[in-house]
Formats: C-alpha cells, structure tokens, sequence
C-alpha cells in the first residue's frame, strides 16, 4: 500500500481506539510513518512501520520500556498493534521540540544544551539492557560491513562491553527538548545491548560529519554544543578511553548508512563521503597504532 493511503483512523480502531479528535501526519520518520493524534484531550504519536516489520517494532517496544524503567524520558508505549500488513504502536507525545530546532533557534544556549544532551546519553548507557537485545551478543560490531575484518578484531581486542543499552542514533533530531530539560529520546530502531564507546563515537560522527551545509555561527554553535555534550556525558559516566578503532567504526557505518542506496534515496553527497571516508581511514591508521 501506498505510504499516502495510510489510515490513522483505521489503524486507531485496530488498535482498539475510537476516532480521535484531531490527526496530522508529521516529518521526522525516516523508516516510519508518524502520526500526532489527540485521544482523551491527550496528545499521542502513532507510529507506522513498514510491511514485514512486526519484529522491529516489538522490539522497539521493548527497549522503551527497558529504557523508561532505567530513568531515561521516552515516550510511553501506549499500545501495539498490528494493522493489515503493518505493525503500529501508539506512544505518548513529547513536548517540546528537536534538540536540533532548540540550538538553531537559540544558539546562545548551545553550551547547556549539549550539558543536557551529553547527560541524557549517560543516563542511557547506565541503564541494562532488555535480554531481547543481549541476545544478539555484539552483533553491533558486524555494521562497519564487510571488508572489515580487521577492524572488527581490533575492535573485540578492546574488551568491549556487552550489558549496557547503546541507542545507535542518538543525534539532536532523536532528542527532544523543552529548553530546560530532555523530554523524550526517539527512534530507538538501531538500539542495541553493547559498548558506551560505540555510541559516543557515532554521535561524535554525526555532530562533526552530518551537519550538511551548516554557515559559520551554526557550525561555531554546533561545536559549542559538542563541548557540552562531552562535559555532560564526562560528569556522569567518565572520559571514555581507546577510542580510535570505535571511531573508525562509526565512519565506517556512516558510509554504509548515509551512501546510495536503491532503497534510500537522499544520501550523502560525494564531497561528504569523501570527509567520511577521510576520517575513517585516519582513524582506522590511529587504531593500528594504538593511539
């Protein structure tokens, strides 16, 4: 079925909800079809994935709720549900907006705003895994792709951890913020059961090489943002250590995440691929020495 023939009215009443008062279709769902609907005098995200994806989205189901119960602001799984070939689940609103839309309009406040966002991530790292997720051991060091044998063994040298909740895609887009404070992590599609490191260093990827075409006083607010993401992750969790061979991995996802792709159109340019590529090779380079 066509994304733009999806019903949430229908998908509501599978879900055992009656009308709501009020739907609108809203951006940010890269792999998933989202909707802001008012049920009660309440404000609710109805998520709808793509056909086939019932584990997906139970599993999503289940790293919320392992990361609610950890203290970490998600949104609440209100109900799951399936409709026609499509899983679906019904998720409390967040308030506020993107961390990303809160710096760009207050890029004043960049320094406590990446305090807020580095703190989050600790919160999240300190929070255990659902077994669902440990099960699949350190399947996570497998996404740098192949041709990348070398660098997944320096990686299992590290003695990576496999207990902690890592996100996998934790950015200013996936946060939400009111100003003050978080008020919900998103997307918890890539989380994983692995190490902290791996997560910093995919944010520190996004934050330094996805930033698109960013002028002077954003990209100065971004960096700003990033020094206070670092001290608030530091204040909570500590300085993470060995960092070379996980920031080569993160590059080497970014490539296989954000290059063309058949089933993805809007990747990366060949300039931006080509930072990527630069700061995976000399990264890998660092890793081979031990620095």
């Amino acid at each position: 079925m066509d994304e733009e023939q999806l019903n949430p009215n229908a998908i509501l009443a599978s879900l055992g909800f009656e009308r709501p008062r009020s739907s609108e279709r809203v951006s940010g769902g890269r792999d998933t079809a989202i909707f802001r609907v008012e049920l009660g005098g309440e404000l609710h995200a109805l998520r709808v994935f793509r056909p086939g994806e019932d584990v997906v989205a139970r599993r999503e189901a289940q790293v919320m709720r392992a990361a609610g119960e950890g203290g970490v602001p998600v949104p609440r799984v209100c109900a799951e549900g399936r409709w026609r070939d499509r899983a679906a689940l019904l998720l409390s609103w967040c308030p506020g907006r993107p961390m990303a839309e809160e710096l760009a309009a207050r890029p004043w406040r960049a320094w406590p705003l990446g305090v807020l966002f580095g703190r989050c991530q600790a919160a999240i790292h300190g929070s255990p895994s659902p077994e669902a997720l440990r099960a699949a051991g350190r399947a996570w060091i497998d996404w740098a792709g192949p041709g990348e044998e070398a660098l997944a063994a320096r990686l299992r040298g590290t003695a990576p951890r496999e207990d902690p909740l890592v996100h996998l895609d934790y950015h200013p887009l996936n946060v939400m913020t009111d100003g003050e404070r978080v008020t919900g992590v998103l997307d918890w599609t890539n989380a994983r059961a692995g190490d902290p490191r791996a997560d910093h260093a995919r944010t520190l990827t996004i934050l330094r090489l996805d930033s698109g075409t960013a002028g002077p006083l954003a990209l100065a607010a971004l960096r700003a943002f990033e020094a206070g993401w670092r001290s608030g992750y530091r204040r909570i969790a500590g300085r993470p250590s060995d960092m070379a061979p996980y920031y080569a991995w993160a590059g080497a996802v970014m490539l296989r995440d954000r290059g063309p792709r058949p089933d993805r159109p809007g990747g990366m340019t060949a300039r931006e691929l080509g930072r990527v590529r630069a700061w995976t090779e000399r990264w890998k380079k660092r890793a081979e020495r031990g620095g």
